[in-house]
Formats: structure tokens, sequence, C-alpha cells
């Protein structure tokens, strides 16, 4: 098996549009012989809407669909149709944290093959639909949503704030991979997620793949030059770098100018005191300079003004499972374009 790497891709896909109230949606194929039963669960946890798309092929022969609440017996929405059709509803909360059930019976003389897109409400995940727009889905194969993954990812954007997340598309998450554990494809601006486990290395890939967005979408030419440079400057040395932190390939900076930013900026969000200890120990200890101003260049992107005193964002990762606190603090720039850390911080916590 080979070993597992995060990666950054450029691709420009089209894709199907998502209803406006979606939060998740779940896609969903299989063959259905006839007289067969095709029987799918799914579980809100917040109120909202529901819709069930289905696409039948072949196209013109038709099949009959319910939609069953929790302990009902009488479906709450049910069709018949052929080629496209949807089952519409609401879950409110006397339904939540229950499965629903769609089913889907017919009886040509051949099988049907079903493609199934459920779109549901799940809890943290709306929040990150209706307010900052961005679509969610996973494949059956990759294992349904839960809310601790919806938590994590709302904690790790409120984080980053509006500024670095806004214009974000979609986040998916797919099947496991022995190659990959997360890509941004910068054409979609979407997020791809293939690791579904809960915990430090979750949080990790995440954070990891939302840098590559913020890298390429929302970093100034400026600060795109430097880093740049320091890279190129950057050589083989393994003293320029920081090891990944989430147990990737230790030396996965050195890949290239955009996979160290995306590592050096998760090392920033997992201890940012750590990774600047780190780069004044470097040059203090070995004169390499270049990892601590590759962590000074991480604080510029959180540079923001206040009373026209520059200040940054600093981070830390807190304890706990299946969700990771994630903690931030404003505190002022130094002279020399170090983060302030005199005690007491004032961390905020998400």
């Amino acid at each position: 098996m080979r070993a597992k790497v995060f990666a950054l891709i450029a691709l420009l896909l089209i894709t199907p549009a998502v209803t406006a109230h979606a939060t998740v949606t779940g896609a969903y194929k299989a063959t259905v012989a006839s007289g067969e039963l095709y029987e799918i669960s799914f579980t809100p946890t917040a109120p909202g809407p529901i819709r069930v798309h289905f696409e039948l092929r072949p196209l013109e022969l038709w099949a009959s669909a319910q939609l069953y609440k929790p302990t009902h017996d009488q479906p709450v929405a049910l069709t018949m149709g052929h080629s496209s059709f949807d089952l519409i509803a609401e879950a409110n909360t006397e339904s939540l944290n229950q499965p629903w059930r769609v089913v889907l019976f017919h009886t040509n003389s051949v099988a049907l093959t079903v493609e199934l897109d459920i779109t549901f409400p799940r809890a943290f995940c709306a929040e990150i639909a209706s307010e900052l727009g961005i679509r969610i889905s996973y494949e059956e194969e990759a294992g349904e949503l839960e809310d601790h993954h919806c938590d994590q990812m709302w904690r790790a954007l409120r984080s980053l704030g509006i500024r670095l997340t806004e214009g974000l598309r979609k986040i998916k998450f797919l099947p496991p991979s022995n190659e990959v554990e997360g890509r941004f494809l910068y054409a979609e601006r979407t997020i791809e997620m293939y690791r579904m486990m809960p915990g430090r290395r979750f949080t990790g890939v995440f954070y990891h793949e939302l840098a590559h967005f913020v890298h390429f979408v929302k970093a100034g030419a400026s600060l795109k030059r430097e880093w740049s440079s320091l890279h190129k400057q950057s050589g083989s040395d393994t003293a320029n770098y920081v090891r990944e932190p989430f147990g990737g390939p230790p030396n996965y900076a050195m890949t290239n100018e955009y996979e160290d930013f995306a590592v050096t900026f998760s090392a920033y969000i997992l201890n940012t005191k750590e990774l600047f200890d780190l780069g004044i120990a470097r040059r203090e200890n070995v004169d390499k300079t270049l990892l601590l101003e590759k962590a000074k260049l991480i604080a510029q992107v959180f540079l923001h003004y206040t009373d026209g005193r520059p200040y940054t964002y600093i981070y830390r990762f807190g304890s706990g499972y299946p969700v990771i606190p994630i903690e931030r603090a404003e505190v002022p720039l130094t002279a020399g374009n170090l983060p302030d850390f005199t005690e007491p911080i004032p961390w905020e916590k998400f």
C-alpha cells in the first residue's frame, strides 16, 4: 500500500446544480432487479427541507418511489415516474435524529439503474450552507456524513473568518483512497475529502486543503511572490521546512511551493507559538532564517489593523474527540513582524 499524501489538483469539472436549500447531499447508485425493493435510509439532525432526486435508466421505464418519516407506516411523499423525478418533504423537530427511509420498486422486465441524490439538513452543515453558501456532499461509499464532521468543519471555517473563506463553493466527501486524503480543485473552488475518521488528522487534512484555497484564491500577488521566493531559497535543506504536523509524509513541504505553504499554514493553526519557537531556534542554533520568515509571512495572511496598529491571529488546537476545539487569539505584531506572545493571551474557542 502506498503512503497516503495530500494533493492539490486544479481541474475544471461540471457538476449538476444543487437546490438552494441544500445542507448535505448524499449520492447513491444501484442496479435494481424487477420486483426487488431498493431501500436507503438517512438521518436529518436539523429542521429543514428534504429533496430526493431520482435518475432512472433506461429512460422509458417506470418505477414507484416513497419517502417515509421515522416510525411512520404511510409515506409522507410518493410518486410514480420515469427518467427523472423528485420527492419533497420537510424535517421537523419531532422527526430529527431518526432514520428516514426511501423505497423504490418496479416490475419492469429488465433491471433499472438508479442514481439517487438525497439532500437533507444536518446540524452545523446547515450553518455552513446558509451563512457561507458552501455545498456539502458525500458519496455512498464514503459513508453518511455525521454531525461531528459538520461541527469540525464549521469550527475551522469560522476560525479563519469570512475574509479567508468566502468564495469556497463545495466540500465533497469521497470514498477512502490509498493515494490522497484531500484535494483542492482550483477551478471548481472545491475541497475533496477522502478521510472520514474524526479527530486531529481529519481536522489537519481539512485545514491543509483550506490553506490551498487561501493561497490560490485569497492571498495577494505580493505575498505569493514572496512565498515563492522563500520556497526557492529553501532548496533541499530540511532545516528550512516544518515537518508535516498531522501524520503525513514528514518532508511533504519540500514537494513544491504550494505544499510548502499548506504544511506551514496548518502547522501555524496547530500551534502558532511552537512554529515560531522552531523558526527562532533554527535561526539561533544553525543560522537558518527561512522557516522563521515563512512563519512571519503566514502571520501576514491574518494581518488586520485596529486603531492603526497591526494585529494578526494566532492559533492552537485544544483537546477533544471526536471534535477538536480550535483556539484563536488576536495579538499585535511587533516591530519585527512577530506575533506578540506576551501573556495573558485573550484566547477564544471555536
